[in-house]
């Protein structure tokens, strides 16, 4: 009795035993199969909604100074253009001093050239205008080019006028040295400004250089004859064509009355022509050669073309 007891309380014990087993298998396995739970979508910053869109990158911004700019040495195309209405109106500055015939305000306006120009080298100058033009008065400003080089902007006109009811037109040029910029060159009150032209940076000289020759002729002497003549070898050529110049000189001019009129410029040929006359009105005309300064004597270049 007790035994049989016995046996169906172990009985009972192993069918509890292996259906709590069945059941803890059944649950491993459900897990196992059962697929991964989604992550939820994280919620916007207003925390109620979720959201799907991805945030685009923002650009980076460079910072100002970064941009390189191309017109740091070299004038842009809005530079350039002024450039010529800066020096435009600095060229009328010129031609207006130049009409007025006021050797002052000329002087002033040629102050930061390297040469010296003082108001009777300006009143030399404006000999020089009054010759090759009929009329300052008439006188215009055309614009021509720009160009530079590594040390100037150099902006070139015409200047334009008539002379015997023919139109005659002198080189002119307005100059800014790159090492003041850009900035000053555009501000009136801080920009240095350089004029030229043959009857500036010439004309003055050519003068001088003439009355210096005609001094060496009645001095008889060689040495400076040749030079002023552009002959430096000392040669049988250059000692032919000077005794030439002066025996001619002795039989046809009184040098010691002689006085030297500037006749005019010959633009084409780059030639100032003098005249030499003297007290019996006696004539003989001479020329300088640009800017060599060279005498063009045609009674010295007799004998040596022989």
């Amino acid at each position: 009795m007790i035994l049989g007891k016995r046996m169906q309380k172990a009985t009972l014990i192993v069918a509890i035993s292996v259906t709590f087993m069945t059941a803890l298998a059944g649950c491993g396995k459900d897990k196992e199969d059962s697929p991964p739970e989604e992550t939820a979508p994280a919620a916007d910053n207003q925390g109620s909604q979720p959201s799907n869109e991805v945030s685009e990158p923002t650009p980076s911004e460079e910072p100002a100074d970064s941009v390189v700019d191309p017109g740091a040495t070299e004038p842009s195309e809005d530079e350039t253009q002024s450039l010529e209405e800066v020096s435009a109106k600095d060229g009328e500055k010129f031609l207006a001093a130049l009409k007025k015939k006021d050797t002052a305000a000329l002087s002033l306006l040629m102050a930061p050239a390297e040469n010296e120009y003082t108001e009777a080298d300006m009143a030399k100058v404006l000999e020089g205008f009054q010759l090759y033009f009929d009329s300052l008065d008439e006188l215009t400003l055309r614009f021509e080019a720009n160009e530079q080089n590594d040390e100037y902007f150099i902006e070139r006109y015409a200047i334009e006028g008539n002379k015997d009811g023919k139109a005659r037109v002198l080189p002119f040029e307005v100059e800014y040295a790159k090492s003041q910029g850009m900035a000053n060159i555009r501000d009136d009150a801080k920009r240095v400004t350089l004029y030229d032209s043959p009857l500036i940076g010439q004309y003055p000289y050519a003068m001088l250089e003439v009355e210096r020759y005609v001094q060496a002729l009645l001095e008889k002497d060689t040495e400076s004859l040749a030079l002023h003549l552009g002959m430096y070898d000392d040669n049988a050529e250059t000692k032919a064509a000077v005794d030439q110049a002066l025996k001619k000189y002795e039989e046809s001019i009184d040098l010691g009355t002689v006085k030297v009129i500037a006749k005019g410029y010959d633009g084409q040929g780059k030639q100032f022509s003098y005249e030499l006359r003297d007290s019996k009105q006696q004539t003989h005309e001479l020329r300088i050669a640009g800017e060599e300064m060279k005498i063009v004597d045609d009674w010295a270049a007799v004998q040596a073309a022989q």
